[in-house]
């Protein structure tokens, strides 16, 4: 369907007003979608937000009184979820597309399924980093093992979260495939 076949579709289909060409065309633009605008605030946040980090680090966090590989493996960790949440970002905005539009679903839910695995890792390997800095320099006794249990518990329930929400995505795609399909 071509976008005139779009534009008569839709004015025969009751509307008051009839749309433009240009505003069916913003419409239809992926990118002014209202999820990646949320999606894009909310990775500019965690971008402000882990620029702060490092750039504190070393001095609020007392960087400098941690061994090297510490301080090493938080920006390493950092760096890792920062792509991941770029690769997801750019994952939603770009549509696949195949000759077909089940051909493009099946692209798309591939690409979902390899964000969902590397945001998982991301998140895993940056809540590992934040473990090994924060403890770094510190003694293993009971208070030490409550609070890395604590935060060991908070990763769970943050990696459930995460992964809920790639799986509800995936089944709504994987539900769209289905529907076209029969």
């Amino acid at each position: 369907m071509d976008l005139n076949q779009l534009k008569q579709s839709w004015q025969q289909a009751g509307t008051e007003k009839g749309l433009s060409t240009k505003q069916i065309e913003q419409m239809t633009k992926i990118s002014l979608h209202p999820v990646l605008g949320r999606i894009r605030i909310k990775l500019m946040v965690e971008a402000v937000a882990m620029t702060v980090l490092l750039l504190i680090f070393y001095n609020i966090f007392d960087g400098h009184l941690k061994p090297v590989y510490a301080s090493v493996v938080l920006v390493v960790g950092v760096l890792f979820y920062m792509a991941s949440n770029l690769y997801s970002f750019i994952t939603l905005k770009h549509t696949a597309s195949a000759d077909s539009i089940v051909g493009s679903l099946h692209t798309f839910l591939h690409q979902l399924q390899r964000a969902k695995i590397f945001s998982l890792t991301a998140m895993v390997v940056f809540s590992v980093s934040l473990w090994v800095f924060f403890t770094a320099a510190l003694s293993i006794n009971m208070k030490f093992i409550l609070v890395f249990a604590a935060l060991a518990g908070v990763t769970m329930v943050f990696l459930y979260l995460s992964s809920r929400t790639w799986s509800q995505r995936i089944g709504r795609i994987s539900q769209s495939i289905d529907e076209l399909e029969s």
